[in-house]
């Protein structure tokens, strides 16, 4: 390698740590300070209480809990319903009607799309109000709770929505660069049948290329904010609710907890990360 690649490989390393890494950290620094009582309006020195108030309630573990929940469910239905529409709609998604409804959801901001759920899935959304006009509802209150529900059926929805789009395209792109149409044509002339050639060649691949693009969906999921916000119950919060809801309560001590919640889920967050990739090398 010249020695102007070097360099030049050098500054774009720098760049990415100036422009990534360091905001990243120097957030972390400064919320492990202020939840440890370091600093802040009402800090009063070096104190464990913040962590202790976090750590002895059942709040924090509920909230994780209910994200992994709302994560896991909504990463595995649209990763199922993704890899259906990129093996069974392979020349669908180049050109024609699916293509463009395939694109338009990843137009959509999170914000946009708690919207776009909450007035379809309300007792007075537009939903209802077609089951009611059509007789099948005599009371519109009678129309089952999606959204603002124990379950977070209506945030699943919402992520299923986005992330569906997104990955489709994504299977569809590894489907064509491993070229699995050409093993699909070997396997079929040595006999196999097609699930044969879906479970075992065109699952694996898809699954173990898309497998980073997956955890940081999961993990994009798992620290939403703005869709559990709109659509979310007040029983069952994610973490990210319940952190922000420390920051703009009146009580100026409940702060110091947001950020010991904030550095608790950034901590589990890049021990997720760090096992994941530690495992992928693994196999690289």
């Amino acid at each position: 390698m010249s020695r102007t690649k070097k360099t030049t490989g050098l500054y774009w390393r720098f760049l990415f740590l100036l422009l990534a890494v360091l905001p990243v950290a120097g957030g972390l620094v400064y919320g492990l300070a202020n939840s440890f009582g370091l600093t802040g309006v009402l800090s009063t020195g070096f104190t464990l209480e913040h962590w202790h108030q976090v750590l002895s309630s059942s709040a924090l573990l509920d909230s994780l809990a209910y994200s992994i929940y709302i994560a896991l469910v909504a990463s595995s239905l649209a990763t199922v319903l993704a890899l259906f529409l990129a093996l069974y709609f392979k020349k669908s998604l180049h050109r024609g009607a699916l293509s463009y409804l395939l694109f338009l959801p990843l137009t959509i901001p999170a914000m946009i799309m708690g919207f776009l759920i909450f007035e379809l899935l309300t007792k007075s959304g537009l939903l209802s109000r077609i089951v009611y006009q059509a007789g099948w509802l005599i009371d519109l209150q009678n129309f089952p709770s999606l959204v603002h529900d124990s379950w977070g059926f209506g945030i699943i929805l919402a992520h299923v929505c986005m992330e569906v789009p997104f990955l489709t395209l994504l299977f569809h792109a590894i489907y064509q660069e491993q070229e699995l149409h050409l093993l699909k044509a070997v396997s079929e002339n040595l006999g196999a049948e097609k699930f044969y050639f879906l479970r075992h060649v065109a699952f694996p691949i898809l699954l173990k290329t898309a497998a980073p693009n997956l955890m940081l969906y999961f993990i994009f999921i798992l620290g939403s904010y703005e869709i559990p916000l709109l659509i979310g119950s007040q029983q069952h919060q994610m973490v990210a609710v319940l952190a922000v809801q420390k920051f703009q309560r009146f009580n100026l001590l409940d702060i110091p907890q947001g950020y010991a919640i904030s550095v608790a889920f950034t901590g589990l967050v890049l021990l997720l990360l760090l096992l994941f990739f530690k495992n992928v090398s693994r196999h690289v």
